[in-house]
């Protein structure tokens, strides 16, 4: 991040990952964790007892009190030392929905699900097949009889779904959810009756785990649902803008991998005597490369500034962040792997593993498509704000 200014607090987050990737990540390391579809708990542990734990831990669950862009510069340069999508990024995306709860919510989690190992967790059951990111076409169901409360829906693309000893589910309810649009969301554990999980297989980003799991007739505590007092809609759009920056934080990371190996093979490769990088074809590759990442940063930079200014250009500015940089992070992985030629196409070198991470991110947190409707829409707002 030479080109643009750090704070001391990013400095401070740059430190910490190098110290702690030094230690534990290596190529052969990362490859079996995909391989095998996790973290080894030695280094899960090792990183929640580092100062990065600091970084993914809200204030209230014992983590930093800093600004939104320290976090996010932290993931950044986490996932470019692995060059692949960690299953850190999942519990930062699952422990921001702290900041959009009141407060007293917020500690009823930390008090009720608090673990002697310093984390808390919990995935997010949100997403549904046929609904991705659009709370109104949610299916599943809260119901009650004189016996209780029932959940019934199936929910998919949860990350660390079977491992997370909680999920919030988000769900059709006209009974308790009448102030927030006949919705609502629960703290459900997963080893209850009725909850089944199952794997998804995907081509890529394999340590999120993403499972589906299926709500038969489960029954809740009342204690389990969120208190959202009626601000449920405002409080899912904060998340997914939130979700947004952390998965482009993700994509960015994965491009300045992917550059740092196109950059260190076509200054060592040579091609009829010639290295690879005195080639004009490969010097316009680098050159729009770097101009992409440089643009992608920025993106994610006023995106995370303005998530702790909570302005009214928030969504504006995640969903312009979200149209773009998944995209461009994908661009970029793709010439990296271009550069390399047909080693590229193999497991031999990580840049192939790279793209399939970045390509996931442009459907994870809402699709381009899906992000140029909610930009369409800010802009417009925007300007018509402006005329009176």
């Amino acid at each position: 991040m030479i080109h643009m200014q750090l704070t001391e607090g990013q400095r401070k987050a740059i430190e910490a990952v190098n110290e702690f990737a030094d230690k534990y990540f290596d190529e052969e390391s990362i490859r079996q964790w995909c391989h095998s579809m996790g973290i080894p708990s030695y280094v899960y542990d090792a990183f929640y007892e580092s100062p990065l734990g600091g970084y993914v831990l809200s204030k209230n669950a014992g983590g930093y009190d800093c600004p939104f862009l320290d976090r996010v510069t932290m993931l950044i340069e986490v996932t470019r030392r692995a060059g692949a999508t960690l299953p850190f990024s999942s519990d930062m995306n699952s422990l921001a929905m702290f900041s959009t709860l009141r407060k007293l919510s917020q500690e009823e989690i930390v008090q009720e699900y608090a673990y002697t190992d310093g984390r808390i967790r919990f995935s997010q059951a949100f997403t549904e097949p046929n609904a991705g990111t659009d709370a109104q076409a949610v299916r599943a169901q809260i119901s009650t009889d004189p016996d209780g409360i029932y959940l019934d829906g199936v929910k998919t693309f949860v990350s660390c779904g079977q491992f997370s000893p909680q999920t919030l589910v988000l769900a059709r309810d006209p009974i308790y959810g009448q102030r927030d649009g006949g919705m609502s969301m629960w703290l459900v554990p997963i080893n209850i009756e009725g909850v089944s999980t199952f794997p998804i297989n995907t081509v890529g980003q394999e340590m999120l785990c993403p499972a589906a799991i299926s709500f038969k007739h489960v029954k809740l505590k009342p204690s389990w649902q969120i208190q959202t007092e009626g601000k449920l809609n405002s409080m899912l759009k904060r998340q997914y803008g939130l979700g947004r920056i952390l998965v482009c934080a993700s994509s960015v990371g994965l491009a300045l991998a992917a550059m740092d190996d196109a950059v260190a093979y076509a200054a060592e490769h040579e091609v009829k005597g010639r290295r690879l990088n005195s080639l004009p074809q490969i010097q316009e590759k680098l050159t729009d490369m770097e101009i992409k990442i440089r643009a992608m940063r920025m993106f994610v930079r006023d995106a995370a500034v303005a998530a702790d200014e909570r302005g009214s250009d928030f969504m504006l500015e995640t969903a312009l962040m979200k149209r773009f940089v998944p995209g461009a992070a994908t661009e970029v992985a793709s010439e990296a792997l271009q550069i390399f030629g047909g080693v590229g196409y193999t497991d031999a070198t990580r840049v192939s593993r790279i793209w399939q991470d970045c390509r996931g991110n442009q459907i994870a947190q809402g699709t381009d498509e899906v992000m140029a409707g909610i930009a369409a829409k800010g802009i417009t707002q925007r300007a018509q704000s402006r005329e009176f």
